[in-house]
């Protein structure tokens, strides 16, 4: 199972989008990406392998680089 979760506000929604989705993040997950995007910062992206650690623990210290009222969160499941 895979999905994806956005979020578009007045303000910066970076924590919105990562908090919103860390539910999401279970045993199963192969890979995750997130991608913001401001008018001035343009596109901030970031891809991971999960299966060796929960989306939180692989996002977390790059949540500084991103920056924008703009995002979505992919996360793709691995084949059983």
């Amino acid at each position: 199972m895979g999905g994806f979760f956005g979020t578009i506000s007045t303000k910066d929604c970076v924590n919105d989008l990562f908090y919103g989705t860390d539910y999401n993040s279970h045993l199963g997950t192969k890979r995750a990406g997130l991608v913001t995007f401001d008018e001035e910062k343009g596109f901030s992206r970031a891809i991971h392998s999960l299966e060796r650690q929960y989306f939180r623990s692989r996002f977390e210290d790059e949540l500084d680089s991103f920056k924008g009222n703009q995002g979505i969160r992919t996360w793709a499941a691995m084949r059983w």
